[in-house]
């Protein structure tokens, strides 16, 4: 009986962790006539049509987990370049796009640590799409 009520806590304790997203910051200042983003729970996207610049969603946890990424990006005209770094900057996933860029990585990401999805557009006339869910 102690092993069926130790499992179901380790179950719920697990649907229970969360991860925060905060964004989208601007780095430099963003001249695009034709910006507009969303930002949820486990997404962020955003619609541009002369991007130039930099800007970033921050990610925390409240625990170590596993975490899935799903990560699309579709370029008309120009670059995009979206990756997730840390606070030291070390680099878990990259992709630069001048057409398409569909991107499915696996990340584990500590609690107390702060990540950015970084993206950096020249020119870029198209659309990008980040998802995630703890595994």
């Amino acid at each position: 009986m102690k092993s069926i009520v130790f499992s179901l806590l380790c179950v719920l304790s697990l649907n229970a962790q969360t991860i925060t997203s905060s964004g989208t910051h601007f780095v430099d200042n963003i001249k695009d006539k034709g910006w507009s983003n969303a930002n949820g729970d486990n997404f962020t996207n955003a619609k541009f049509k002369s991007y130039s610049g930099s800007c970033y969603v921050l990610l925390e946890v409240d625990e170590t987990a596993e975490v899935s990424f799903h990560a699309f990006s579709k370029i008309k005209d120009g670059r995009l370049e979206f990756k997730l770094i840390d606070e030291k900057e070390n680099q878990y996933f990259y992709c630069s796009a001048t057409k398409e860029c569909d991107l499915l990585k696996d990340v584990v990401l500590e609690k107390g640590k702060k990540y950015k999805l970084l993206f950096t557009g020249a020119n870029a006339n198209g659309n990008y799409e980040v998802t995630w869910k703890i595994k």
